[in-house]
């Protein structure tokens, strides 16, 4: 059997939030306008989701969080398989909750902001460098 990959996760300043609108809803013009170290938008059949800073969070929007972030240094190959699962499985085995965004490059990993010192150990702990 092959080993997890480890990798070096970078800390994204702020705390994020998860938003969730109908997903009919039109995308918020100001969220394309702000800066912010995250911004990811996706609408399936059933919602729009938004993982952005509280302060862009959509009026009217289901919204949890705060989360902390980290940035799985990359680019990452996309035939290299085992990335995301090397990340989650030391924080599923702490019972600290995952919210995962994937980009072209790479992965960007949430915890709730209580977790997160919890979480930045466990993953050290597995062998991950994390800044």
């Amino acid at each position: 059997m092959i080993p997890p990959p480890t990798v070096r996760l970078s800390r994204i300043d702020g705390e994020f939030v998860v938003a969730r609108l109908d997903p009919a809803a039109p995308l918020p013009p100001e969220l394309f306008t702000a800066d912010a170290p995250i911004l990811s938008v996706t609408r399936t059949t059933s919602e729009l989701s938004i993982v952005c800073l509280p302060t862009l969070a959509p009026k009217g929007a289901d919204t949890d969080g705060p989360w902390d972030a980290w940035y799985i240094e990359g680019p990452i190959p996309f035939g290299l398989t085992g990335v995301v699962q090397s990340v989650v499985s030391p924080l599923s085995a702490r019972a600290i909750p995952v919210f995962v965004v994937s980009t072209f490059d790479s992965d960007l990993i949430l915890v709730p902001s209580t977790h997160a010192a919890v979480a930045a150990a466990a993953l050290r702990e597995a062998g991950h460098e994390v800044r």
